[in-house]
């Protein structure tokens, strides 16, 4: 969050410019995006991403064709890999589909689940016209709460300044300095950075842990699917270490009793199992709902993890069953 508004907060906004999201953006990005129309009068500019995340380069591309010219867009913000659906996104792509349309735009990355989860080649990244990118450390670095890392291109580093400027940061501070002291605070998670690599390094490096958290997602999210008789939400070569699949919840359930079953499942499998998974819903086009579980891999889990959770979440989806029949009653037993 600091890393986001470091860059947002710190671009010389004018009225009338344009910043471009995707509706899979975390929360931070429309929150102070707000509060830059609030301040500057700037416009926010939406793409629509949420149903797949597979056909991203579509809605973008519209959303820049929408744009009048001379282009007014000054920043474009995109996920490296979405939180809500979870997939790895096309970023080199966008960001050259961003330059083409509009080549003074700045492109910014929000890496938060990318350090760790994917390899992250800033030297490629710079090369396809991003100039920013903002990750952090606690997600799946290992590293504690509190850590992460700002990177930015050389042509944007002056303009760049830290969301508390304290007695060691000036402004006409060099880069690094401008943001190495930010008033009094707990330095230690910035610290802990390294220890936290060497222990990955420890367990074999990050092609190692990277390579088995996310065969072990693909793995688990077809099983899941399979058995669920469902889908996930984006293919094999978009799923990074977690992944999104859909609850086998019947459609032809009453819409109130679809999401009490979400609800059940989500509940249930933190009360009686102990299994944490993210639950969120989808709001389709067609108005149609549909209910989703994230699931994340990691070094600590096998595929008997993943088979547990499947068993936990079929258990309690029968527990959802209609009093007169699926489809039919207008009530959830539990």
């Amino acid at each position: 969050s600091s890393g986001l508004n470091a860059v947002l907060r710190s671009l010389p906004w004018q009225p009338q410019d344009v910043m471009l999201l995707t509706s899979a953006a975390y929360a931070v990005l429309p929150n102070t995006g707000k509060w830059l129309q609030k301040r500057y009068g700037i416009q926010i500019l939406q793409a629509e991403v949420h149903e797949s995340a597979e056909a991203i380069l579509e809605p973008v591309e519209r959303a820049l064709l929408e744009l009048p010219q001379p282009c007014k867009l000054r920043l474009a913000v995109f996920d490296h890999v979405s939180s809500y659906p979870p997939a790895i996104l096309p970023v080199a792509r966008l960001a050259r589909m961003v330059k083409a349309r509009c080549a003074e735009t700045l492109v910014l990355l929000d890496g938060a689940h990318a350090l760790g989860q994917v390899p992250i080649d800033m030297k490629q990244m710079a090369e396809a016209g991003v100039d920013a990118y903002v990750t952090d450390g606690h997600k799946w670095l290992m590293a504690p709460k509190g850590s992460g890392a700002l990177w930015a291109s050389r042509s944007i580093q002056d303009i760049l300044e830290p969301a508390i400027i304290s007695s060691d940061n000036a402004p006409s501070t060099k880069f690094q300095d401008r943001f190495d002291y930010i008033g009094t605070r707990d330095y230690t998670s910035w610290c802990a950075m390294g220890a936290a690599l060497d222990f990955r390094e420890m367990l074999g490096g990050e092609e190692k842990i990277q390579g088995y958290t996310s065969q072990l997602a693909g793995w688990a999210g077809s099983m899941m699917a399979s058995a669920f008789g469902t889908e996930t939400v984006v293919p094999l070569t978009m799923t990074p270490s977690m992944f999104a699949v859909r609850l086998p919840i019947p459609s032809a359930w009453p819409t109130d009793a679809q999401q009490r079953c979400a609800g059940v499942i989500a509940g249930g499998l933190i009360e009686k199992y102990s299994m944490q998974v993210i639950s969120f819903s989808v709001h389709q086009t067609s108005g149609n709902v549909t209910h989703w579980i994230r699931v994340s891999s990691q070094i600590y889990l096998e595929q008997q993890d993943f088979r547990a959770l499947t068993h936990a979440v079929l258990t309690l989806r029968q527990s959802c069953k209609s009093r007169v029949g699926e489809g039919l009653g207008p009530e959830v037993v539990v």
